[in-house]
């Protein structure tokens, strides 16, 4: 009640004091007359502080198979994707090593879509939900981020949807291709004068690439934005996910890899590894502007709904209704300083039972637990100019708290709270041809609920898992910001981390979480983009990176100086691409180096190459604009393993890729 009341009183005290007409330009991206962007406006004065990559993909949505989150974002320096096929587990996203740890799901990074937050406010996030086909651009801010976002903000991924457009619009797409996968979708756009709004429905088919590994997927999306008079813009956004079907096939050991790559773990089939998920999404942006004041408030509300098989027998069966809630208000003031003041305010309740796998059909419950997690975050940031200088520094204060409540074993509740303040400083200085840049920045990463109820004995709580705490330095040289044709910023990262959670697998087969002392992480980001002419484009980027435990030790098992497993220390994507108008072309090569399996780097998978090979075009056809394309993926076959299930049991490491696949289809503009 207290927090409601003070809620209240802070949006009516700042809407009175706003009161003469400001318009505030987002000088990251060149925005449509309606949008409202809550998470890219928040930091559109920091980009040239924070390594920021804007990428924009009108024309990619044409010649991509639009499957797999990897195919928008691996040119991003610094963020690495593992599980691109298994649709049971969801993609595997790491910045800077941030994430890396995840055995399912994204960790340690938040993910917001259309200003909305994918991530829990535990710090778990899925996106399974998210619709490819209408990603319009995706800014991705690496490195510490709890100054502006709190718990779990290694990076941030904000994706904005269709919403550029000038008139009205009827899209059709159809596509097939390999491993009998198949996708139907379709987009409506409608504006008027002071409004738009998009509908988008898809859903897709595939039976996968190894045995056990079919998976379908419903979408729905709802997006309405429109200008409230001359100084509110709304913004509605509903979701809606139905994924009745996803199996797992499991790792392999390496014996079973070499005999036959595409077969499914044994146990897998046995107990029927799967799951199925249902999720609803609902978010409100109102952003107002006035003199010398922005103001936005942001509302959002996610249910998700999950069933879940796992390979072993005590637990094995997870039924999890999960709920989360938030808002958060951002207040923009810009005088002499610009400052940002903001508040949020972020609620999850789980219900979470286990029970378990008898081969395959639901035996007796062995888990049911409520679960609460709730955050409470006040941050100020703060930027001023002086001639060639830009001078920053922000903090953030969160109070986190983290309940759990054993209904099965007499109503065991425990209560835990956890407070965190997160700074950080950055500096600017323009040179006429470049920019040079450092900032020094702090984050922490709570468990999450999933990370914390994982226990052998089905007790609901690891009491012995800490919070991950971290501190940053970052220096580069980029002249991103200047007009000229051959692009470049180079960046060097080194990242100091208390409590580093890492997974294992257990003698059950259950994945268990624990603390290691501490690890570092450091490396260098290079990007570099150059026009050759009108048509020609070359992106390259390059991260090449050590990530060390520099204190850990497990009983008697020393792993200090060891790598950390599931990042790889270098990898690279090369893109030449080709743009007339009517035909589009990219031709793509991607290099990933060494990575290691478990914490004794006993194990580790040979780096690979990639090659991959996109085209479309645009024909009309009585009377109709219609796009073609064609992709092929691993155009040389190349042996790869897609996925590390880190520390497993048994050294069943082995997720491996698919050789060489096709995609189809076309796109008719109606």
């Amino acid at each position: 009640m207290k927090h409601l009341k003070f809620l209240c009183f802070t949006i009516v005290f700042l809407n009175n004091v706003c009161s003469q007409e400001r318009i505030i330009i987002n000088d990251t991206v060149k925005l449509d007359e309606v949008v409202v962007e809550p998470i890219d406006g928040l930091l559109a004065d920091k980009k040239k502080l924070f390594p920021v990559s804007n990428l924009k993909f009108e024309t990619f949505q044409t010649l991509t198979p639009q499957i797999k989150i990897s195919e928008y974002l691996e040119s991003v320096p610094g963020l690495f994707i593992m599980n691109n096929n298994n649709f049971a587990q969801d993609a595997r996203i790491s910045i800077r090593g941030f994430g890396a740890r995840a055995n399912f799901g994204i960790r340690g990074i938040k993910i917001f879509v259309d200003g909305i937050p994918e991530t829990s406010p535990d710090g778990q996030s899925q996106i399974d939900n998210v619709n490819l086909e209408i990603i319009e651009r995706i800014n991705v801010y690496r490195g510490n981020n709890s100054s502006f976002f709190g718990s779990s903000a290694g990076g941030v991924i904000s994706i904005t949807t269709l919403e550029n457009f000038e008139e009205n619009f009827v899209n059709i797409g159809l596509s097939s291709g390999s491993f009998s996968t198949t996708k139907t979708q379709a987009t409506l756009g409608i504006k008027n004068e002071n409004e738009k709004m998009i509908f988008f429905i898809s859903n897709t088919n595939s039976e996968g690439y190894r045995k056990h590994s079919r998976f379908k997927n419903f979408n729905a999306n709802f997006k309405y934005l429109t200008n409230l008079g001359n100084k509110n813009r709304l913004q509605i956004v509903a979701n809606v996910l139905d994924s009745p079907d996803a199996m797992d096939p499991g790792g392999l050991n390496g014996n079973e890899l070499e005999s036959d790559r595409r077969q499914a773990r044994a146990r897998n089939i046995e107990f029927d590894a799967r799951e199925s998920v249902k999720q609803y999404k609902l978010g409100v942006n109102l952003k107002s502007t006035f003199n010398n004041f922005g103001l936005t408030n942001s509302i959002y509300y996610n249910r998700r709904l999950f069933d879940g098989k796992l390979p072993f027998r005590n637990g094995g069966i997870i039924e999890l209704d999960k709920s989360f809630w938030g808002y958060k208000l951002n207040f923009e003031f810009d005088n002499s300083l610009n400052y940002n003041l903001g508040f949020s305010y972020n609620n999850q309740n789980d219900h979470r039972k286990r029970f378990v796998n008898d081969l395959g059909l639901r035996s007796e419950i062995v888990m049911n637990q409520f679960e609460k997690y709730d955050n409470i975050g006040l941050y100020i940031f703060s930027s001023k100019k002086i001639g060639k200088f830009i001078f920053s520094a922000g903090i953030r204060y969160d109070n986190n708290t983290i309940t759990l409540e054993n209904i099965l074993t007499n109503s065991t509740k425990i209560s835990e709270s956890i407070k965190s303040i997160n700074p950080s400083f950055n500096l600017n200085y323009a040179f006429k041809n470049f920019d040079v840049f450092s900032n020094i920045s702090s984050g922490y990463e709570t468990p999450t609920l999933n990370e914390l109820s994982a226990t052998i004995d089905q007790s609901g709580f690891n009491s012995d898992l800490k919070s991950v705490k971290s501190k940053s330095f970052e220096i580069g040289i980029s002249n991103y910001e200047k007009f000229t044709k051959l692009k470049y910023n180079l960046r060097y990262f080194n990242i100091l981390t208390e409590n580093e959670i890492i997974p294992f697998e257990s003698t059950t087969g259950q994945v268990i979480y624990q603390n290691a002392g501490k690890t570092i992480k450091k490396g260098v980001e290079f990007e570099l983009s150059t026009k050759l002419n009108s048509n020609f484009m070359i992106d390259y980027s390059l991260t090449k990176g050590e990530y060390a435990f520099e204190d850990f030790s497990n009983g008697e098992i020393d792993y200090s100086n060891n790598s950390i497993a599931g990042i790889p220390n270098n990898f690279h994507k090369l893109s030449l691409k080709y743009f007339d108008g009517s035909l589009n072309l990219i031709i793509s090569w991607k290099k990933v180096g060494k990575i290691y399996a478990n914490n004794s780097n006993t194990t580790f998978i040979e780096g690979y190459d990639s090659i991959n090979f996109n085209i479309s075009g645009d024909v009309s056809l009585f009377g109709l604009d219609i796009t073609p394309y064609f992709a092929i993926e691993n155009l040389l076959s190349e042996d790869y393993i897609d996925n590390i299930r880190i520390n497993a049991f048994g050294s069943r490491f082995y997720e491996p890729a698919p050789k060489i696949s096709f995609m189809s289809g076309l796109k008719l503009n109606l």
